[in-house]
Formats: structure tokens, sequence, C-alpha cells
């Protein structure tokens, strides 16, 4: 495993960093990083990579990403150009591990985004314990490059831009010294602290003004009316509007949906979501879908049938390969549901993607909700 080729890094670099500076981006923080070094980002949005890149340029960086990232052949391509590490997701990829501590001592910088996915609502997710792990025994200096309001301006329900300022901060977060003396839970908890980010809020104090653009897809995201309790809203243009009362719910400058943060209407439908499965032993979500997974290097539709999520597993009932199959997943082995926005979720299970393209593109995220929250129903029953 290599460094990034300098020549080829250096020229696309500064491309790169030119790019980010017109997308909006301002460098609020900054630090000197001394290598061998691993940098932490938050993730709410596509180009997070870029703005990464652009914040540490000249430095070469050598990215860890999702395996299924690879199987893509344009993005494929470039992450092969970048010398990315692949890795699989949710899962112990020893290969991977021993991939960045080669380049670490080459003496240069591995970049991790430690959610794993990107946040759909510009909040950061509970990373994995296994970051600490990972951190503990690499002992080289650990800094967070963190964006903040990257979620505006290229949000992850939409390939469309909002143009508009946001910052991005760089610090020293942990020496290697510290590291050698400190527990895995401490380490832990300072990556959470370090790492935790709310766009809604942060744009509270800030008040930063973003270009309207068109959010089709955001619907895929708050499908919930708050006003009537309709699953459905329907995106229009600038705005969320809801079939069943009527009501408008105008995206705004601001990155507001009808007054309210992205995550409090997200919060909000998550907790219906969850109170129907406390309420209920019945609960059940159910939808058509098409299977896809790994074949010869490339994420290919694999079968189609329905997908059931009730309180002791998940169900596709499908072909696989032309073969009429069940196949079962129980939710407390599944403590992440990666999502698509508007298309997929995705179960990580024996080295292998089963993902999952719906139908109904709010499902998804209906799946999410009940997913993880059913994971985390089942593993606090074990701790009694």
């Amino acid at each position: 495993m290599k460094r990034p080729n300098p020549i080829l890094y250096g020229t696309i670099g500064l491309l790169v960093k030119g790019f980010a500076f017109i997308k909006g981006q301002r460098i609020t923080k900054n630090v000197s990083i001394k290598k061998p070094a691993i940098l932490l980002s938050n993730h709410t949005s596509f180009y997070d990579f870029i703005y990464t890149i652009a914040a540490v340029y000249p430095h070469r960086i050598t990215f860890l990403a999702a395996d299924k990232m690879f199987y893509d052949p344009l993005l494929g391509f470039f992450l092969k150009l970048g010398r990315a590490i692949p890795k699989c997701l949710f899962q112990s990829d020893p290969i991977a591990t021993m991939n960045a501590f080669r380049i670490l001592r080459q003496n240069g910088i591995v970049s991790i985004f430690p959610e794993g996915q990107i946040s759909a609502i510009g909040k950061t997710q509970l990373p994995e314990f296994a970051i600490a792990k990972f951190l503990k025994k690499a002992k080289v200096d650990v800094y967070i490059v963190k964006h903040q309001n990257a979620y505006f301006v290229n949000p992850p329900w939409t390939k469309k831009s909002f143009r508009g300022r946001f910052e991005t901060i760089k610090e020293l977060i942990l020496t290697g010294s510290n590291l050698q003396s400190m527990s895995e839970q401490d380490i832990y908890a300072k990556v959470l602290e370090k790492l935790a980010y709310n766009a809604a809020e942060y744009n509270k104090v800030k008040q930063y003004q973003y270009k309207l653009n068109d959010i089709s897809n955001l619907e895929n995201v708050l499908y919930h009316c708050p006003n009537c309790g309709h699953d459905g809203l329907v995106a229009q243009q600038y705005l969320l509007h809801c079939p069943s009362c009527q009501k408008d719910y105008p995206y705004d400058r601001l990155g507001r949906v009808g007054g309210y943060g992205v995550d409090e209407l997200y919060a909000a439908q998550e907790k219906i979501i969850q109170s129907q499965i406390n309420d209920s032993s019945e609960f059940e979500l159910s939808g058509n879908v098409i299977l896809q997974c790994f074949r010869e290097k490339r994420l290919v539709n694999v079968g189609r049938g329905v997908l059931t999520l009730n309180q002791n597993e998940y169900l596709y009932h499908g072909t696989v390969d032309s073969v009429e199959t069940d196949l079962r997943f129980s939710p407390a082995n599944v403590p992440y549901l990666p999502s698509d926005i508007g298309r997929n979720i995705q179960i990580y299970q024996g080295y292998q993607i089963y993902q999952f393209e719906f139908e109904d593109k709010k499902l998804p995220q209906m799946f999410v909700h009940a997913g993880e929250y059913l994971y985390a129903l089942a593993n606090s029953k074990k701790t009694i």
C-alpha cells in the first residue's frame, strides 16, 4: 500500500482547493499537521472528502472509504487513482487496518469518517467504538477536520448545490503520547466530544443564508406532516406540501423547513415510529424491493421480492439469482442501517452487502427509524 502519487495529488489537490473555495469553504480554525497523523471528519455531504483535501492541502491524504464505493465504475476509478483504502462497513476489516498502519509507517496521513455513513439531517451520528481501538493501537497524533454547514451547501438528499458559506476547522485533539496513557473509553469520549455537530443548531447562531434550489427528495427524509400526521409529503420546488391537509412547509435560505430545523422534524417522526413499536408487538413495515449484491466486482441486481421488518426479524422473501429464497436478519445484529435517501437500505453481514432498493421511496427512512430502534431495544435487554 502506497501513499498517493505526489505529482498527481499536488496538481489535483490545488484544483480541489480552488473548487472548495468557490463553493464557499472558509478555514476558520487552523493548525499545522505533524505527520504521521490520523484525521477524523464529520460526514454530512457527498463533498466532504473534497473539503477535507482542500483543508489539509498540500499534505497528501489516504482515505479509508466504504468498499461499496469501489464497485462503482466512475467513483471506483478515482478512489483507486487516489490510492484510497477499501473498508468493509460495520464489520471488522483486518486488511483495511493493516493497510492504514502501513501508510502511517510511511509517515503518511490517514483520513477517516468515523460515522461510516452520511448524516441525512446534518447531525453527527454515533461512530462505532472500534475507532477508539484503532486510535489506541495507532499511537499517532489525531486531528479533527470538521465541516460546519457543508450540509446546507450540498445536502445528502440531492445532487443540487445551495451556494453559501461553510466553515472548516482543524484541531489537534489527541497526541500519540496521550493515546498510550488513555483508556479506550476515554479516547472514544474525546472523539464523540470533538466530532459532535448539529447544522441546524450551528446556523441558529451563524444565520448564514444559502441560495434556494429545488428540494426534491427531501420528502423522503421528512415524509411526515406535523400538522395532520399524514405520511407522504410532496416536494414542490422550494417547499414540502401535505396532500392531506394542504399545509405547506417552505424551505428557507437558512435551511429550515416551515420554520423548523430538519433535525427537529426528523426527530418527531422518529419518535412516532418508536411509539408504534412500543405500543404494539404486531408492528411491521413491508415493501417491494429489488435486491442488489456484489457479483464479479460490481453491485448488481440479483433478485426481486418483499422486505418485511417486525420486532423479530428482517425477512426478505423473493428471488436470489433466479432461485426462490428467504433471507433473515436479526435486528439485534444490525446496529446501523445505512441508506441512500429515497432509494435503499443496506445490511452488511458476512462481508457481503444486501442492498434493498424500494419501490416506495419513503420506506427506506421508515426502515432506518424502526430498525435502529429495534437494535437498541434488543441490546438494552441484553444488559439488564
